[in-house]
Parts: C-alpha cells; sequence; structure tokens
C-alpha cells in the first residue's frame, strides 16, 4: 500500500496524507482519524530508504558511556551501541562515542562540555554518577535534546526511554537463588565491592530487593544478614575482604550486587579449605566471573544482557527520529540466571 492509494482511498491529498503520517502542519481531527483508521487497517510501512533520500537528513546521536579495561562490564554496552551503529548508518544515523572515568567527577563534566558542543540531536546516557547524570539531563531537557538511559535509571527525568533490569527485581531473585543454596538458614554477607564513593542507585535497589525477599520470608528468623562495603582504593582492601566472606562462623552465602563478585570468588578460592561451604551469587557475565562460574565457586550469575541495552539504545532513536514513532518509556530486560549448567549457551549474540 503506497502513500498515493492511501489517499485515493481517504479521498484527499497526497499532501494532506504526508501531514498526517509524518505529523507536521495542520489537518482536521476528522480527516486525521480517517486517515489514521485506514493506515492502521491495511498496516502501512513507511518506506523508509525513500524518506531518507527525500529528506537528505542524518541525525548525531551521542553516547556518554564509562571507559573500561577489556573484559570489564561496560566493554558490553558499547559493544551493543556500535553493533547497532552498523545496522543503522544506512539511515543517517551517526555515532559519537565519548568516554568517562567512572570515578572521577571531573572526567565526567569534561566530557559533558564536548557533549554539548557536538549538538547532537539525541544522547545516550549511563548515569553512573547519579547527581552530575541528573544535572546533565536537566541541560538535554532545557536544550530539548531527547535522551536513552541504559544501566540505571533517573526517576522522573523525562528520558525517552530507560533500557535495563529491574534492579529492585534483580535483588529479589539473588536473595531467592542463595536461600535455595543454603537451605533458608544461616548468615548471608552482603558485599558492596567498590572504586568510588559515588551513590550507584542500581546497586542499591539490588540490595534493597535482595533484602525485601528476606524480610518477607517465613525463614527470616533462621537468617542472618550482615552488610560489607570494600573500597578497593585503600591499602588493606584485601585483607577487609576476607573478614567481609567470613564475618561469622557460620557463613553460608554471599551476594555481591555488581559484576565485582569475582574478587570474592578469588578469595574463596584461595582459601577453599574453609570457606568451601560459602555459596555466592553475584551478577553480570564478564570474563573474570564466567573464570569462577566454570569452577563451581561462583553458584548462579543474574545476567542484564547488557549489549542489548547498548543496541536497543541507539535503536530507540533510530524509531523515534527516522520513523517518527514513539518508543517505550521503560524497556525491562530479562533477567537471566546462569550457571555452570547453561554458561555454554550464552555468547556475544546482540538482540
Amino acid at each position: 500500500m503506497t502513500i498515493k492509494e492511501i489517499a485515493k482511498l481517504a479521498n484527499v491529498s497526497l499532501g494532506t496524507v504526508d501531514r498526517v503520517i509524518h505529523k507536521r502542519g495542520k489537518v482536521s481531527k476528522k480527516t486525521e482519524e480517517k486517515i489514521l483508521a485506514i493506515i492502521e487497517k491495511v498496516n502501512y510501512q513507511p518506506n523508509i530508504y525513500a524518506r531518507g533520500l527525500v529528506l537528505n537528513k542524518s541525525y548525531t546521536i551521542v553516547a556518554l558511556v564509562p571507559s573500561f579495561i577489556e573484559g570489564e562490564y561496560w566493554e558490553m554496552p558499547s559493544k551493543g551501541i556500535k553493533m547497532a551503529e552498523k545496522n543503522l548508518s544506512q539511515f543517517g544515523v551517526n555515532l559519537n562515542i565519548l568516554y568517562f572515568d567512572q570515578n572521577s567527577v571531573p572526567s565526567f563534566n569534561e566530557k559533558v562540555d564536548e557533549l554539548l558542543k557536538l549538538k547532537p540531536d539525541g544522547v545516550i546516557l549511563a548515569p553512573v554518577i547519579n547527581f552530575e547524570a541528573v544535572k546533565l539531563t536537566k541541560k538535554l531537557e532545557s536544550g530539548k535534546i531527547p535522551f536513552s538511559l541504559i544501566d540505571s535509571n533517573i526517576p522522573n527525568s523525562k528520558a525517552l526511554s530507560f533500557i535495563g533490569q529491574d534492579a529492585f527485581q534483580s535483588g529479589k531473585l539473588a536473595a531467592k537463588l542463595l536461600c535455595s543454596e543454603i537451605n533458608s538458614q544461616g548468615t548471608i554477607s552482603i558485599i558492596s565491592i567498590k572504586n568510588n564513593e559515588n551513590h550507584n542507585k542500581t546497586l542499591q535497589q539490588r540490595i534493597e530487593g535482595f533484602k525485601d525477599y528476606i524480610y518477607n520470608s517465613n525463614f527470616i528468623a533462621n537468617i542472618t544478614l550482615i552488610e560489607n562495603n570494600i573500597h578497593l582504593g585503600t591499602a588493606n582492601w584485601e585483607e577487609n575482604l576476607m573478614q567481609a566472606c567470613t564475618p561469622t562462623n557460620n557463613t553460608v552465602g554471599i551476594f555481591v550486587p555488581s559484576s565485582m563478585i569475582h574478587h570474592v570468588a578469588k578469595c574463596i578460592e584461595a582459601n577453599f579449605d574453609t570457606m568451601s561451604n560459602i555459596k555466592l551469587v553475584g551478577n553480570d557475565l564478564i570474563a573474570n566471573n564466567v573464570k569462577y562460574l566454570k569452577k563451581g565457586v561462583i553458584n548462579y550469575l543474574i545476567g542484564q544482557r547488557p549489549e542489548n541495552q547498548g543496541y536497543l539504545a541507539l535503536e530507540s532513536f533510530y524509531k523515534h527520529l527516522v520513523l517518527g514513532k514513539s518508543v517505550p518509556q521503560k524497556k525491562y530486560l530479562p533477567l537471566d540466571i546462569i550457571t555452570q549448567e547453561n554458561l555454554m549457551y550464552y555468547n556475544d549474540d546482540v538482540v
């Protein structure tokens, strides 16, 4: 079905149909409803190639994400964004990735200045430095620049979309898995391993979800929860981690709400004679975590499909800017439960 055929069915001009499809210009409500009904009935899809040629339009999208060392978590969203660019560049979608040091507010703000000078048509933002990220979203809103959030959400930010996991539910799932391994009794250590003092809302929501599951269980009387914060920048962090792994002689489970569980697994492996009974649940399918999952030191990893987060974030701008379609404000990705037994089925496929 072509625009010309739709115009004929609606008994209107080609220009009127075009204005309705692309939401520009004035059309009476009655005529608009008539045209939209025909479009829905015939399942009309615009010819994107033709539209791109006619409009001769390109869009610059800037992604502002943490820098990484090969094998770290943020390599995966970046990979997904680049894969989307490869597939969408033919439609005039151009990508510029700016990397900042997630442990440095000045680094983030320096890249924000670069971003604003580029005057992008859209922004993909990983708001890991929460307060500074909120300030950036205010600037983007003021400049009427749409933005999508990945990994962590900022409530009431007016983002075009958020793409990531439901962190609270992820925490509840982690608690259920760990409690099933320890027969719902004993001491559980929640260990937050950090490189900085920046508040990470996603990690906090996972911890809250974990606690919520325990607090609302019928075996709460049999569980002791102990929380520990390990700062990798301190001189004695390894000693502190050792103590956090065994806060009591009854420690039977450890939950790490980030991708840093490999540090705990390394400690457990080094002291396996005395810690072999401790069950571990953590997050993210990065190389260092996979190593210990294969060995059986880590019992469960909860995946959040970070490559897909990056891919779908750029794709949301393709739909919004090129297709003129609305996109979901929230796109929660599945919570993958990964074990030794199903690890082989997870690979690098994106979307």
